[in-house]
């Protein structure tokens, strides 16, 4: 499990070197705790797989979300952002 980790960390720094990405600002330390942090990532996970839905319903995009969201996400779940 900790080498899985590891390496899904490894990925996310390569994204984000290779795209020059930024995290957005931190949210208050009571929003980075560990079962707060999970409520606020299926929260926020609901609502970018819903925008990417709506738009695809419209015709416009795949269906699925932007690979930033994603990233973003991924820092959320680990108490980074």
């Amino acid at each position: 499990m900790k080498n899985i980790k590891k390496e899904s960390e490894c990925l996310w720094r390569k994204e984000k070197e290779e795209n020059n990405w930024q995290l957005p600002k931190k949210a208050f330390f009571i929003f980075r705790l560990p079962i707060i942090r999970y409520f606020r990532w299926f929260y926020h996970n609901i609502r970018i797989y819903g925008h990417a839905n709506m738009w695809a319903k419209a015709g416009i995009g795949f269906g699925g979300p932007n690979q930033y969201d994603l990233w973003v996400l991924y820092a959320i779940s680990r108490g980074w952002c």
